[in-house]
């Protein structure tokens, strides 16, 4: 492995303070804290890296930025030959440290901060080079300084093997960085999945990757295209160290994602398959037990619900009562741990326990995550139906092909108000068809507020196990407007369960 052993050329500093003087710069109408700050660097690009020597240049409109005594005092932009800008506040004879931060996103940075984070996920376009050095002199106010930036990061060179016109993505990485200009210290870690995009294309790319340590293989679906039509496996990816020059291509290898298996995307890094039915309930004339409902469209209805007896099925519960399901109370503090009905319904295939979405992973499913081409609609996703005739929502799985017997549906992704339940209608026999073919219909089951049940055929409302406070948690909604997948909504009102196994 090569080092990558110069990265920012030495920087020479002038300052110039706003008073008139013979040869200096005269800056008018500035502060009398504010200190105008001219660098001279090389000409270059950070974008254009030389992967021979692992070099990396500036161009025009770069950014870097300035800290001292422990505080952000502002930034410089590179004009074409060199940076320029103000900085306010620097403290005499304490140090100037100029970071610069691959011109990306910086959270938390303004005047004053006293940390800041970055995130590198997006290389799409740009490689987004994280450096960082100390002047080699304190600041003295009118002067000339001298700075080495120090690479915080390494140059790895990949090798996406597929037919891809698209930007790939790895899952897993170190993909942002936590600054503490405190003690100036970097703290590496995984923002969300830990994404990096790529460039567009097939064939050698090089990337930017922060420090971490070895990973091994990642999972299926960890590395994949934009548009998700191509996945595959992320490789294992070596220990990498700031500064590492990686020219020994690490081989992504792609292929389409053409399996019609009925699984959803509910987030980047992950796919789930949903239960059979909602969950119920059920008491057959003895004793009550856990069941999932025999038909997806299947629903108890009025009347047993809003009972406070033990001795009736349901299947609208309050808030995480996965160990208390005919807990009817209005009183949200008897909703305040949440108990994931998965527990109480063992495991799948003797593996794969089940468990509640999250209310990210139903905003996953209903609105973000790619699929398959319906009657000319892309990424088909959902569509309200009539199903053996019960109102609801049908979520379309990532690969779906429509059966060919059975009339394709309408309106598709609707946002609108005038879309009617009876947009789609389908007999039992065509929801047999849809659903081997992987379709899954979430009936409008209703709600209910302590023993009373109301809007069942005209609301759909799915438990997340998200909540928002001590009292609010998070909830799929529908009606036949538009989905809303983090609905939120008092924890003792009742809902459906639909439950996922990865």
């Amino acid at each position: 492995m090569k080092k990558l052993t110069i990265i920012l050329m030495v920087l020479s500093v002038f300052m110039t303070m706003t008073q008139c003087k013979k040869d200096l710069q005269v800056h008018s109408g500035i502060a009398d804290d504010v200190i105008f700050i001219h660098v001279d660097v090389n000409n270059g690009s950070k974008v254009n890296v030389n992967t021979t020597t692992g070099n990396v240049g500036f161009e025009e409109n770069d950014v870097l930025h300035v800290v001292n005594n422990g505080k952000y005092v502002g930034y410089l932009r590179h004009n074409g030959t060199a940076f320029e800008g103000t900085i306010s506040g620097a403290v005499k004879d304490t140090p100037l440290y100029f970071y610069f931060l691959g011109n990306q996103e910086v959270d938390r940075l303004s005047i004053g901060a006293t940390y800041c984070s970055v995130s590198i996920e997006d290389q799409s376009k740009n490689l987004p080079v994280i450096s960082f050095g100390r002047a080699n002199q304190v600041f003295l106010g009118e002067g000339s300084y001298s700075v080495f930036l120090y690479n915080k990061c390494a140059l790895v060179k990949f090798n996406v093997i597929a037919d891809c016109d698209k930007s790939v993505s790895l899952i897993g990485m170190n993909n942002n960085v936590c600054i503490d200009f405190g003690d100036n210290s970097f703290i590496y870690n995984k923002s969300g999945e830990g994404i990096i995009n790529l460039p567009a294309g097939s064939g050698e790319k090089w990337a930017i990757v922060f420090p971490q340590s070895e990973l091994s293989e990642g999972e299926s679906g960890s590395l994949f295209s934009e548009d998700e039509k191509l996945v595959g496996v992320r490789p294992a990816i070596p220990a990498i160290e700031a500064n590492d020059f990686v020219e020994d291509a690490i081989d992504l290898v792609l292929h389409k994602n053409t399996i019609n298996d009925g699984t959803f995307t509910a987030s980047r890094a992950k796919k789930v398959t949903f239960s059979p039915g909602n969950l119920q309930y059920v008491h057959d004339g003895s004793k009550c037990s856990w069941q999932f409902a025999k038909k997806q469209y299947d629903i108890v209805g009025m009347g047993q619900n809003g009972t406070a007896s033990q001795d009736v099925s349901r299947d609208l519960y309050g808030w995480g009562t996965g160990d208390n399901p005919c807990n009817v109370s209005t009183s949200d503090s008897d909703y305040s741990t949440f108990v994931d009905w998965g527990a109480v319904m063992g495991q799948k295939d003797g593996k794969e326990s089940w468990r509640t979405l999250t209310g990210t992973e139903w905003d996953y499913i209903v609105y973000r995550r790619k699929a398959s081409t319906v009657n000319g609609i892309e990424n088909a996703r959902y569509t309200k139906a009539v199903v053996n005739g019960v109102n609801g929502m049908i979520l379309f799985p990532d690969v779906y092909v429509h059966p060919t017997d059975v009339k394709l549906p309408e309106a598709i992704n609707y946002t609108t108000s005038n879309q009617s339940w009876d947009a789609n209608v389908y007999s039992e026999k065509d929801w047999e068809l849809m659903e081997k073919a992987g379709a899954m219909f979430l009936p409008a089951a209703g709600s209910r507020i302590g023993t009373s049940v109301e809007n069942v055929g005209e609301v759909g409302r799915y438990w997340s196990s998200y909540t928002e406070d001590d009292s609010h948690a998070f909830n799929l909604f529908f009606t036949d407007y538009r989905p809303y997948p983090t609905d939120k909504v008092r924890r003792s009102e009742g809902f459906s369960v639909r439950l996922v196994h990865e």
